[in-house]
């Protein structure tokens, strides 16, 4: 969770070492859970407006002093491409694998799609899986309206059929049922109550259909 408060890209070096600080204490945390993988959002989610045009270069800076964490607790930095509205910086897959290229640090190779940024930012849902490819470490999962699969306009099939092409269903990737209800946003409600049989029925709902779409696409 990446805030305005602890955010890789910002113009106060407060903030900077406070998203140090987050993942010295998150990289550790995720491998004595069994954790193989922790998302990292280049810039504060809620700010879309950039500071400067420096934005860049001080999250790929920020970030290369937290890399060796990654390789020492065997966990993979999976960065998330969130939508423009949300975030000022990497929008895209393409624009991840950039940020990626940038950082250069082994540490720092993987993504965390999210399907419902993806509909908004990417020419084309699948496409941009498959340019993904290997780097895909995990693929979140709601529909248009951020509901449940199924309750929207997300062709999910075609997800399905990119998500194979790319190896996907194998050990240490995964997809994640991410259905936040309508206007759902997870950042407010870190520290709100959450309604757990809400969130399950989404969660459920979601989980049989894309059985269902998996099992036409395997039919084919």
């Amino acid at each position: 969770m990446f805030s305005a408060d602890n955010d890789l890209s910002s113009n106060r070096a407060l903030c900077r070492q406070a998203a140090i600080d987050y993942l010295r204490r998150e990289v550790p945390f995720t491998h004595q859970v069994g954790g193989s993988y922790l998302l990292v959002v280049p810039a504060a989610v809620g700010r879309p407006r950039a500071y400067d045009d420096a934005e860049f270069d001080r999250s790929v800076e920020t970030l290369k002093l937290c890399a060796d964490l990654f390789v020492q607790h065997g966990v993979k930095a999976a960065i998330e491409p969130i939508r423009s509205a949300e975030t000022s910086l990497v929008h895209t897959i393409a624009e991840a694998k950039r940020y990626i290229q940038a950082v250069n640090h082994p540490g720092i190779g993987h993504i965390n799609g999210d399907v419902y940024h993806m509909q908004s930012e990417e020419r084309h849902i699948g496409d941009a899986i498959l340019d993904a490819g290997d780097r895909l470490a995990n693929l979140h999962l709601a529909d248009s309206n951020r509901c449940a699969l199924g309750e929207g306009s997300m062709d999910v099939c075609t997800m399905i059929r990119a998500l194979y092409l790319t190896g996907h269903n194998q050990d240490g990737r995964f997809v994640t049922f991410e259905p936040l209800g309508p206007g759902g946003d997870p950042y407010p409600a870190m520290y709100g109550r959450p309604n757990p049989e809400k969130l399950d029925a989404l969660v459920l709902t979601s989980v049989r259909y894309f059985r269902d779409c998996e099992e036409l696409v395997l039919s084919d």
